[in-house]
């Protein structure tokens, strides 16, 4: 949603200058004139007016990570009425079986495949798995739950599209330098970079970057000046990654794909009305359970930030077996453990001293997880410098 509604002035700056050049253009102006009419450092503000006023198109998106063992492919196809601010979308992830399990945590179980519903109007982003019921993530709810809700922000209607956290969103956000090529067609095709950090956006909060390199954008625009294609190598954003000490070392290839089609069609999504949960109401954030609290993970969120709170005795996937806090301090800068490791052990003995019933409903066998983060701070002080490391954890068992 934030980046979605960053170039909202902007934008609307240049629909402005774009409709007023429209006024004075003949009624026999050259299909794509009001683009390609335009300074060279225009014409994608231009295309992205003219890719709305199509009023509606469908969509295919990819987003592919590659491993030395195997690769995962995110695949959204949908529907657009950018006359209405809404979108319908299904959303597949597929993860090789041979994936490397580092890169897992970033991405999805090795071996699987997962597929979801989301639909937008407006702020609003509504997400279904299967034949779940819907959950609404409206703006109040995504300020209530916190950051674990982001990658679900992410797709709500923005400016220039009404499924946001594609490649279209970099589009405006880039100023061809070099004429493009003209094809037989009548499209162009223009190559420009974008830097690493705003080409990350569009990525899952956990591999955003404040580093690297520029990231190469491939885009390519019909007869008319309407966005038809977006492709990038988002490798530099890795690289930004690295530098970062991020242990996303094992992804050694990301890349994307965006392309538009079908301009003008009728689509038929309607908001979804009967069975919606409002996401604030139905979930909760994880770190707020009680030890021996079940929980279902079927947010759409793609992480366990966020559960739906539920008995013990209905369909679950975890319990939490404990919450549990690290905050140690030690003299000097030095290197120490991490508050990972510290969540490690606390978890362990909190397992170890479980009811034997909760222990019983895990699927592994003497097996827990936790989820949480911890800070490292050095600080000086008249005693010296001291080093701390605290954070917050959920240790849990995962029951399915």
């Amino acid at each position: 949603m934030e980046t979605a509604r960053r170039w909202r002035a902007v934008l609307a700056l240049t629909s402005a200058l774009v409709g007023t050049a429209a006024c004075g253009a003949s009624d026999d102006a050259e299909p794509g004139e009001s683009v390609y009419g335009r300074p060279l450092a225009e014409q994608f503000h231009a295309a992205t007016e003219a890719t709305r006023k199509a009023g509606t198109a469908t969509f295919v998106s990819t987003l592919t990570y590659g491993t030395t063992t195997g690769d995962a492919e995110q695949r959204t196809e949908g529907s657009l009425d950018y006359t209405r601010g809404t979108s319908l979308a299904t959303v597949g992830l597929t993860v090789d079986r041979r994936f490397h399990r580092t890169a897992a945590q970033f991405v999805g179980e090795p071996g699987t495949t997962v597929e979801q519903t989301l639909a937008t109007d407006g702020d609003d982003v509504y997400v279904r798995r299967g034949t779940s019921a819907w959950l609404r993530y409206t703006p109040e709810a995504i300020t209530g739950l916190g950051e674990s809700t982001r990658a679900v922000a992410a797709h709500a209607a923005g400016d220039v599209a009404p499924y946001s956290g594609t490649l279209a969103d970099l589009v405006p956000r880039t100023i061809p330098r070099q004429e493009p090529e003209r094809q037989k067609d009548g499209s162009r095709v223009y190559r420009v970079t974008v830097l690493a950090e705003i080409a990350s956006d569009i990525l899952p909060p956990e591999l955003r970057t404040a580093g690297g390199d520029q990231v190469e954008l491939t885009v390519r625009l019909d007869s008319e000046g309407r966005l038809t294609k977006v492709t990038a190598d988002l490798g530099p954003v890795l690289v930004g990654l690295h530098e970062e000490n991020a242990p996303t070392g094992s992804i050694r290839t990301l890349r994307a794909t965006y392309e538009l089609s079908e301009f003008g069609k009728p689509v038929r999504h309607e908001k979804p009305g009967k069975g919606v949960e409002d996401a604030l109401k139905a979930l909760a954030p994880v770190g707020g359970l009680k030890a021996g609290q079940c929980a279902a993970t079927d947010t759409g969120l793609g992480s366990n930030g966020v559960v739906r709170p539920v008995d013990c005795a209905a369909s679950h996937d975890m319990r939490v077996i404990a919450q549990t806090e690290v905050d140690r301090t030690f003299p000097g800068e030095r290197a120490e453990k991490s508050g990972d490791e510290y969540a490690d052990q606390q978890c362990r003995r909190a397992y170890e001293t479980a009811p034997a019933a909760w222990r019983r409903d895990a699927v592994h066998k003497g097996g827990f997880s936790y989820i949480g983060s911890s800070d490292t701070t050095v600080s000086v002080g008249g005693g010296g410098t001291e080093t701390t490391v605290d954070g917050a954890y959920t240790c849990y068992v995962v029951t399915s």
